[in-house]
């Protein structure tokens, strides 16, 4: 889902959750931990959060995250390890 459609989205209220998973490539001890954003509408179908370009948003950031969120329409979000 495209950040600007994210967010004109949730201007009308039409997500349900965020959640917030760990980067499936992120897993190597020695690396640090990227984290993606997921979201689910109200008809339940879930999105890969990406930016403008089609590029999946990760971040080692989750204030960063957080702030996306925000800016998509929705207040809390769930972290899953």
């Amino acid at each position: 889902m495209l950040l600007n459609d994210a967010i004109a989205l949730g201007e009308n209220g039409s997500w349900l959750e965020a959640q917030v998973r760990v980067s499936p490539g992120t897993k190597i001890p020695s690396s640090k931990t990227q984290w993606f954003v997921m979201l689910r509408d109200t008809s339940n179908k879930s999105f890969v959060l990406a930016d403008n370009d089609d590029q999946p948003i990760a971040s080692e950031d989750m204030s960063a995250l957080a702030e996306l969120i925000r800016q998509i329409g929705l207040k809390e979000f769930t972290v899953f390890l």
